[in-house]
């Protein structure tokens, strides 16, 4: 059975989206992996006299929504990721569904590297968040 996909099965201009709610939880749990505990996260008094009024997602788990694409959708499994980046555009809050779409934007084949951007946009329809990132798409012959 063969796992993953060539860099001969991809065009410039293929796309994937889903969908994800973030919730507080998940945001709890991101600040106890990575050690970040900014009130910007948590409800409280600093939060109510900040410009967002309410705790804010983890900016890391927003656009590491990238990676749900690399690894998982699009290009899939098999594809390692050699570089991402992000930029925030607007924050997202507790119980905000994010649709992420991406789009390859270069088909190298002959370093097999594909590139490919990103754009999440909340319940209005307003762009919060973009991303880039480079990977290797593999193939792999497993049994089973």
């Amino acid at each position: 059975m063969k796992l993953g996909r060539t860099i001969d099965e991809f065009e410039i201009g293929m796309q994937a989206e889903f969908y994800h709610t973030f919730s507080q939880k998940e945001t709890e749990l991101m600040a106890d992996l990575i050690g970040d505990h900014n009130p910007f996260h948590y409800e409280g008094e600093f939060i109510s006299k900040t410009r967002f009024k309410k705790p804010i997602v983890h900016g890391l788990l927003v656009g590491g929504m990238i990676s749900h694409f690399g690894g998982d959708l699009f290009p899939g499994p098999c594809c390692l990721a050699e570089t991402i980046s992000f930029k925030f555009l607007k924050p997202v809050y507790f119980g905000d569904t994010i649709r992420a779409v991406a789009t390859i934007t270069k088909v190298d084949k002959d370093l097999k590297r594909l590139a490919f951007s990103m754009i999440c946009y909340n319940n209005e329809g307003d762009e919060v968040c973009e991303g880039h990132a480079t990977c290797i798409p593999y193939q792999i012959e497993v049994d089973g």
